[in-house]
């Protein structure tokens, strides 16, 4: 497949699985041994275990919309730069629903075997979800100069 055969199956992941919630269509275009490199505690294997996680963060922002910022592709491997943006409805990592507006970013590369998303390697940055959730404290603003 093409370096935009690729990113094409990436940009189609993130319309069915994130924007329009369709888990039940992820086999079209996701491994059924897909390896996730940032699995939650507990996950199980493979495609099953990747679509339980999804329906978490899924069922705990109903609103969810992915958009994809950069994607870069080279042989059969495609990073996306992504953001994430909703509100927090329902338990989410063990935390009750806040109805915060929430609006993360993510790196992910994806590998490519036979047009389906093998592996993902992501970097979701969790440190802003938890501050935004209210979690842990966001950094102070820096004092002014004084006078």
């Amino acid at each position: 497949m093409s370096v935009e055969d690729n990113k094409a199956i990436i940009r189609a992941y993130v319309e069915m699985v994130w924007n329009r919630k369709q888990l039940d269509r992820a086999e079209e275009v996701v491994a059924s041994d897909f390896i996730d490199h940032a699995p939650l505690p507990g996950q199980a294997p493979g495609l099953e275990g990747a679509k339980r996680k999804w329906a978490m963060y899924l069922t705990a922002i109903p609103d969810l919309r992915v958009t994809i910022e950069d994607l870069v592709a080279e042989g059969d491997k495609v990073a996306v730069r992504r953001s994430y943006e909703g509100t927090h409805q329902g338990e989410l990592l063990g935390i009750p629903a806040t109805g915060k507006q929430l609006q993360v970013g993510s790196i992910s590369i994806f590998r490519l075997v036979d047009g389906k998303i093998a592996e993902n390697w992501e970097q979701l940055d969790r440190l802003a979800l938890l501050q935004q959730l209210g979690v842990i404290p966001a950094p102070s603003a820096p004092a002014g100069p004084t006078g």
